[in-house]
């Protein structure tokens, strides 16, 4: 089975209604949008992003770069880019043979939401 079929079963178990794209599966958890990125050529690697976090102008963008440098510093396994107008959070593991993805997902997840609280602080002044 596919790294793809084996975390969108994962999810679908977990109650979180997964769905099938052209680009990778989309479900939502604690209210907020994922997707977990379809690499066929890798099936050792997981890439989960929480997509459009916070939109940026000419006049954020000084802000938004330095809160991403403090996400990327500070937190493993988590890289936070501005692409063109809005913020991502990408989860990047590369999984071992037999990978357990009731570790794995949730552990990721709560990764990508404790990246996303440290980008706001830091936009908030916070730290």
């Amino acid at each position: 089975m596919s790294t793809n079929n084996s975390v969108f079963t994962f999810l679908k178990s977990e109650g979180l209604m997964p769905e099938e794209t052209e680009f990778g599966i989309t479900f939502k958890y604690q209210m907020c949008n994922f997707i977990i990125i379809k690499d066929d050529d890798d099936q050792s690697f997981v890439h989960i992003a929480m997509p459009g976090i916070y939109d940026v102008t000419e006049d954020t963008l000084f802000d938004v770069l330095m809160a991403c440098n403090e996400v990327n510093k500070s937190i493993k396994v988590a890289k936070v880019v501005a692409n063109d107008d809005n913020v991502w959070i990408m989860y990047e593991l590369v999984l071992d043979s037999s990978p357990v993805y009731d570790d794995v997902i949730p552990r990721g997840l709560q990764t990508l939401m404790s990246a996303r609280n440290v980008f706001y602080q830091k936009l908030k002044g916070e730290i």
